[in-house]
């Protein structure tokens, strides 16, 4: 991912004096730079006929496109900011994916309709910022599954948008619902939907307040509209999954062998696995091929360029197993697993995650034996993760301060820096299971949901999760691992891949019911995907969350309230 930064700057004289700019403050500049640390530059306009100014700052992690593309790109018609990648098999590989981006945007020639047009077109995981010259109007959006991130401050001086601030800044994470239209002029802003073609407009400081108070509310009081009137029908596919869990004893492997026997799922498993395959494909295909070390030698690369944050669970070796597919043989693949010791005294790192990380990482080794593993044993010290909370963590994670957004922030930071005894990690790509749990219903909620309120209650708590994926985690998760100059790809993530899986039937993406029980009907399609895959042990390990199998976690705080490293500035 790259860092992008855009300041707004209100009358020429605080330009001048160089006072209240947020652009001088190199600690929020720093961590722009970290973002993209193959190259940094800024720009600087006057807006038309205003004495407001705009400072553009763009640093790169290069990963699309034959050679790097330095940004701000600055045309006649405006100035673009790009973060993200775009994953589609129909563009130019040879050209950096910013470049074509600016050509569509030039080509729309500061007509609105066809600038959201080109932005509609987009297909990848991305956030952006282009400044529309001719018309004064700053658009700012991020892709509409949320999955980088992209923030928002007003002060009395300027505006930001930024990859990233800090909590002496209040902002806002913009939403990824829709695409912004700021108009520098008139100080309005128009929020275009992604899906249907709806326009809201709104003061810019209606917009915010209205933000704020939709992002102080904790996860158990978001809700979206969500159809449950859609008619599931009582397909005949229920029936069959329960004869083969009545029929059978417990043995789980047993159940999954028959459940795959039926040749509607088998056909959604091929289904699946095929369109996994092509996520996972696409994402390892598209970079440079090289490690940090190697990236400006002209000589092969024979270091790892590719790693995997690995807790040994379900959805982590599935990648791993097809990561093995299409990264060179000759390169090393990571799998960092990270676990944490709460008594420095008495150092135990043998936490969940690690015990489980080392049984899967001996499945993938019978199965992938040509292929060589390198399982980084990320171990933290109590002072070590309580230090960088409160230094670096807590910035990153902010807007969010939960004590579950400290637990997972701080896991997912260690992770991705990737130090271990021998080292650390030369990797420039980081694969992540984001996504399937919500997909393929992970959490004991959707259990819950099935328990009490049958097929539809799991169906509408399945869309429910959906829809509000984009406001929980993701792009807390892009700013904590971004931070590390790695870019995190997430292939359950895919466009294509999520259009399937969101089209199908409940009861073919998850049975939570009571025969088939823990470690089976959780997320059931994935786990038999895996099975599918040859990876037997894996398909039965049962669902942990990160926090937990690493110990990060403390089980008597609750997570919804407010970290008190957090507050501490």
């Amino acid at each position: 991912m790259c860092g992008i930064f855009c300041e707004v700057n209100f009358g020429f004289c605080n330009m001048c004096t160089g006072q209240n700019t947020v652009k001088n403050d190199d600690v929020i500049i720093s961590r722009v730079k970290n973002r993209g640390p193959n190259s940094t530059k800024e720009l600087q306009l006057q807006v038309r006929n205003e004495e407001n100014m705009l400072n553009f700052i763009g640093s790169v992690l290069w990963m699309q496109g034959v050679e790097l593309c330095p940004q701000p790109l600055e045309t006649n018609s405006g100035v673009l900011l790009f973060n993200g990648d775009i994953f589609d098999c129909t563009w130019d590989k040879t050209i950096c994916d910013t470049q074509l981006i600016m050509d569509k945007l030039n080509e729309a020639d500061s007509c609105k309709k066809q600038v959201l047009k080109a932005l509609h077109t987009l297909k990848g995981p991305f956030s952006l910022i282009y400044y529309d010259k001719i018309n004064c109007e700053l658009y700012f959006t991020r892709d509409r599954i949320g999955r980088s991130s992209l923030l928002f401050h007003k002060n009395n001086e300027s505006i930001i948008i930024s990859s990233v601030l800090g909590r002496q800044y209040k902002c806002i994470e913009v939403p990824a619902t829709y695409i912004h239209v700021l108009n520098l002029n008139s100080n309005r802003i128009e929020c275009h939907s992604w899906g249907k073609n709806q326009m809201k407009e709104y003061k810019l400081s209606s917009w915010i307040n209205t933000l704020q108070e939709q992002q102080s509310r904790p996860d158990e009081d978001f809700t979206i509209s969500v159809d449950d009137t859609q008619e599931l029908g009582q397909e005949n596919i229920i029936n069959a999954i329960e004869n083969v869990a009545q029929d059978n004893t417990s043995c789980k492997l047993t159940i999954m062998r028959n459940i795959l026997n039926i040749p509607t799922i088998m056909h959604t498993v091929e289904k699946l696995t095929q369109l996994l395959e092509k996520s996972v494909k696409i994402r390892l295909e598209t970079q440079p091929k090289k490690c940090k070390d190697c990236l400006n030698s002209t000589s092969k690369c024979n270091h790892c360029t590719v790693g995997i944050l690995f807790s040994g669970g379900l959805d982590c070796t599935i990648l791993a197993f097809l990561a093995d597919k299409y990264v060179d043989k000759d390169q090393p693949i990571d799998l960092i697993n990270v676990a944490f010791s709460k008594d420095d005294h008495n150092a135990n790192y043998d936490v969940p995650d690690r015990l489980t990380g080392k049984q899967s990482l001996k499945e993938l080794q019978k199965i992938c034996v040509s292929r060589k593993w390198v399982f980084r044993e990320v171990n933290i010290t109590k002072n070590e993760f309580q230090e960088l909370q409160k230094s670096t963590i807590a910035d990153l994670v902010h807007p969010r301060q939960t004590i579950l957004d400290e637990s997972l922030g701080t896991a997912l930071w260690f992770a991705a820096r990737g130090r271990d005894d021998s080292g650390v990690s030369p990797c420039r790509i980081l694969l992540l299971g984001s996504g399937a749990d919500e997909l393929f219903g992970g959490y004991s909620r959707h259990r819950n949901a099935f328990k009490y309120h049958g097929w539809p209650g799991l169906h509408k708590e399945l869309m429910l999760d959906w829809q509000r994926i984009s406001f929980r985690n993701l792009a807390r998760d892009n700013r904590v691992i971004c931070d590390h100059g790695r870019q995190p790809r997430m292939p359950y993530l895919d466009e294509d891949f999520t259009n399937y899986v969101l089209g199908l039937k409940p009861w073919l993406k998850c049975f939570p019911s009571v025969q088939l029980g823990p470690g089976v009907g959780d997320k059931l399609m994935l786990r038999l995907v895996a099975f599918h895959l040859g990876l037997i042990e894996v398909s039965t390990f049962p669902k942990r969350a990160l926090q937990f199998g690493s110990r990060i976690a403390n089980k008597k705080e609750k997570g919804s309230d407010v970290s008190m490293n957090f507050i501490d500035l």
